[in-house]
């Protein structure tokens, strides 16, 4: 087997490291603490635009509720308003209808 050599200079490995890292840079700790609380700024954003929006669905399935309560209502009164149109065909037919309540038909 193959040993692992040690390095030969650990002097500029570990500088090399400290360039890398956050320890010395100063300027990357606040571009790394803006960039964090940016983050947290869309987080809060995000969860208030889903809870608005999950109202909004609410909101519509109410109304969409309503709508078929409507038209179940509708479709009941619709045999009646045919039939109440057929009278007044029959009704418009007769002259005294016409002369005494006028241009209805």
């Amino acid at each position: 087997m193959a040993e692992v050599e040690a390095p030969a200079h650990p002097e500029l490995r570990e500088t090399l490291l400290d360039t890398l890292s956050f320890r010395r840079n100063r300027v990357n700790y606040s571009i790394f603490y803006s960039a964090s609380a940016a983050t947290l700024i869309m987080f809060i954003i995000l969860c208030s635009l889903s809870s608005w929006s999950i109202s909004i669905g609410n909101g519509i399935s109410d109304l969409v509720q309503t709508g078929h309560e409507t038209l179940d209502d509708v479709q009941q009164m619709l045999p009646d308003a045919i039939e109440a149109l057929r009278i007044l065909k029959a009704m418009c037919r007769h002259e005294n209808f016409t002369k005494r309540w006028g241009d209805i038909c």
